[in-house]
């Protein structure tokens, strides 16, 4: 089964996207951490582990805590196993997503999904990244 790593400092958005996950995209195993910190500590310690033990593909909150997403991907970009995962970037800041895009594994972003039609495009994105099957119903 491949796994998604999701980044996400509040519970309720990173319940909703596992939620989202759960019901369409039983092919893929959903990872997640609360913060930038955890989550280039778990890329760290996987990259020496092999790379079949990598995420498929990340979602990255760009505002989180002490670390954010632009500090995690300047990180991804100095270790050579990590810096081509693709990262899917998740944000209601425009901002953070400017500067999220100039990080070339960074392949795309979505607004945080409140709505179900959007938590399903999220859920399709992701599958065409992680290379799983189609979304089921």
């Amino acid at each position: 089964m491949r796994r998604v790593l999701l980044v996400e400092d509040d519970a309720a958005d990173a319940e909703l996207v596992a939620e989202a996950m759960t019901r369409h995209a039983r092919t893929l195993q959903l990872e997640h951490v609360p913060s930038g910190q955890a989550a280039w500590s778990l890329l760290r310690q996987r990259s020496l582990q092999g790379r079949e033990k990598l995420p498929a593909c990340i979602l990255l909150d760009m505002v989180l805590g002490e670390h954010d997403g632009v500090w995690f991907l300047s990180r991804m970009q100095r270790l050579a196993s990590v810096r081509d995962l693709p990262v899917l970037v998740l944000s209601q800041r425009a901002d953070a997503v400017v500067r999220a895009r100039e990080f070339p594994n960074v392949v795309g972003a979505v607004e945080k999904p409140a709505m179900d039609h959007e938590r399903r495009q999220l859920v399709e994105a992701v599958l065409r990244l992680a290379g799983g099957m189609g979304v089921s119903a």
